[in-house]
């Protein structure tokens, strides 16, 4: 849930929203891509995002990402993400099917 609420968070107020997420089986791993249309992630913070109290956020603790990243990584997956200012985001997620 942290991952569809950062991403409902990123929404700009002047556009049609989405949040648009695929589930797809690769090669004996599932792939899971949440992608959206918001404000996007600066580059220079997108290096840093998956850092235990980094946030962009006035209110954010900066540990839902770091948290997520780690509990991907200790069941042998992956998680990237790649952002466009004013765009949007999608992170990417792939994990074993046999964990």
């Amino acid at each position: 849930t942290n991952l569809i609420l950062n991403a409902q968070q990123a929404k700009n107020e002047k556009q049609d929203f989405f949040i648009k997420i695929n589930l797809e089986l690769l090669n004996k791993k599932i792939s899971l891509n949440i992608e959206d249309n918001g404000n996007g992630i600066p580059e220079d913070k997108l290096e840093k995002i998956f850092e235990p109290n980094f946030t962009t956020k006035s209110s954010g603790t900066g540990l839902g990402l770091a948290m997520v990243k780690r509990m991907i990584e200790d069941y042998k997956g992956e998680i990237s993400i790649r952002s466009k200012e004013g765009k949007g985001t999608t992170l990417m997620i792939i994990l074993p099917t046999n964990m």
